[in-house]
């Protein structure tokens, strides 16, 4: 038997076939093209994403791998907070605003009344712009006409037109900033003040739910067959969690991805987040933490652009060159906001510490360093409100390469062990699994086979925790600055 996934990102679309065990049998993927038609927008096309989920699954069909081991569900991993309006056949109406997007800032205090720390209480997540609730709230009656017939994340919009019914799952739910995490259910009183009817939102289920099956079209465009069960998966970083190693209580996972994001399970809810940047949702019995920054791959995309990069290869030996030895060079990577810690949507980014000395290789370390400053950052603010984070399992594109990795586990001060297979992909399709019924939960999940482990080098501890310092302090030292630039350019 096996398990067909979908992961639905930021920067494209990946689908793969695992054995019911989860190791991976093929895998396809296709880059996404994002949209800015003004600052401060970023913008996906939903059915172009399901063109591409639905050509990348006849990709891996056409390899195959399939002949052999029956197929019995098909599962997605998600990318949060994008959200579109549709008609009453599911077709979109509008481009989906993705994390990024900043459209949301003007109706923050519409939708929250001012009482940011009720809204953060009730939903788990911090009060931001870029959840869905608020980008929902900010297109007002162009989201709400006559042919407007519902509201639908990525994940629920390509399944519904593959085939199941209007649900989404509680992980996702939550990253709409519209979800009372303690219930599992719509808070009403937010989606009235963003201005949208109930009757527009899916239902909520838990990860792991049968919601409908593939229908005849589906099986046509995918050579999948008809009537494979669809079963709602989660949130990309909840997968990265339960693909990538995550246990409750004993191993966390960083998703070295387009964003940086640590996701911590706990057995019941982490006290003392109000008030911080930190976002936390129910799942499986338990509560997965996250943190992180917004653009974390965003920012090496960035500095290989800068750096002439001009290929996806390129940008791979530019980081493969990374000096060395630790740079004296600090790298602030809030190119679209602040880290989760600061929760800050107009904060900026900023290199520190350049001379005519410094080198490319310097550079390249200083921007893969950055990312361990910020996961360590993290890791000691958990430990502050008794989180453990345990054993740290490195997932996504970041962890593919053993040099990288450990230049960030240096920074961080942290043992890194990268999955073979592992990942958001994987755990959609073990989520699909549970729906199946051939593993009994969540928890039970078979572990991913370690394909690297890189520990910090002892000797460079002072070195990496003076460093660590200077890092945290460059945000508060910066923001001043960042403030008297944004009012010059108002």
């Amino acid at each position: 038997m096996s398990l067909l996934a979908v992961d639905i990102g930021t920067s494209g679309v990946r689908a793969a076939a695992f054995t019911d065990d989860g190791l991976l049998m093929a895998q396809e993927s296709t880059q996404a093209a994002l949209s800015t038609p003004s600052p401060g927008r970023v913008e996906t096309d939903a059915e172009q994403c399901l063109a591409d989920a639905v050509a990348t699954l006849g990709r891996v069909v056409a390899r195959g791998v399939l002949e052999d081991d029956r197929p019995v569900s098909l599962s997605f991993s998600v990318q949060g907070e994008a959200i579109l309006p549709v008609d009453a056949d599911g077709r979109a109406l509008a481009l989906a605003p993705v994390s990024m997007d900043r459209r949301g800032r003007a109706v923050v205090q519409q939708v929250t009344g001012g009482d940011e720390r009720r809204v953060q209480e009730l939903t788990g997540q911090p009060v931001h712009p870029m959840f869905s609730v608020y980008k929902a709230a900010a297109e007002g009656e162009a989201w709400r006409s006559r042919e407007v017939a519902g509201l639908r994340c990525l994940g629920d919009f390509v399944a519904g037109r593959l085939g199941s019914r209007a649900a989404i799952d509680s992980t996702m739910a939550a990253r709409t900033g519209g979800l009372d995490v303690t219930r599992g259910t719509w808070a009403e009183d937010l989606w009235e003040a963003a201005g949208v009817p109930l009757g527009f939102l899916p239902e909520v289920v838990d990860p792991g739910t049968v919601v409908g099956r593939l229908h005849a079209q589906g099986a046509a465009a995918t050579g999948l067959p008809e009537g494979l069960p669809i079963v709602v998966g989660s949130h990309d970083q909840a997968s990265s969690f339960w693909g990538g190693g995550g246990r409750p209580g004993r191993a966390s996972v960083i998703a070295f991805g387009t964003s940086d994001c640590l996701t911590v399970g706990t057995s019941s809810r982490p006290q003392g987040l109000t008030g911080t940047g930190l976002a936390t949702y129910p799942v499986a019995g338990g509560w997965l933490t996250l943190a992180g920054t917004a653009s974390g791959g965003w920012a090496l995309d960035w500095f290989a652009e800068m750096a002439g990069c001009a290929s996806p290869d390129e940008r791979d030996l530019l980081l493969a060159s990374a000096a060395q030895d630790p740079s004296p060079v600090l790298v602030l990577p809030y190119l679209a906001g602040s880290g989760t810690l600061d929760n800050d949507p107009a904060a900026t980014g900023a290199v520190i510490g350049l001379t005519l000395e410094t080198t490319r290789p310097a550079l390249a370390r200083a921007f893969l360093e950055a990312a361990g400053f910020e996961l360590r950052r993290i890791a000691r603010e958990l430990r502050a409100r008794a989180v453990e984070v345990g054993d740290l399992w490195a997932v996504g594109g970041g962890a593919a390469h053993a040099g990288s990795l450990a230049i960030r586990a240096a920074a961080a001060g942290h043992r890194l062990a990268a999955g073979q297979d592992g990942g958001s992909l994987r755990g959609a399709a073990l989520q699909g699994a549970v729906g199946a019924g051939l593993h009994p939960s969540l928890d039970a999940l078979p572990q991913p086979q370690i394909s690297c482990s890189v520990e910090p080098d002892p000797r460079l501890d002072e070195w990496y925790s003076g460093q660590a310092g200077r890092y945290d302090a460059l945000y508060p030292a910066l923001k001043n600055l960042d403030t008297m630039t944004s009012k010059e350019n108002r």
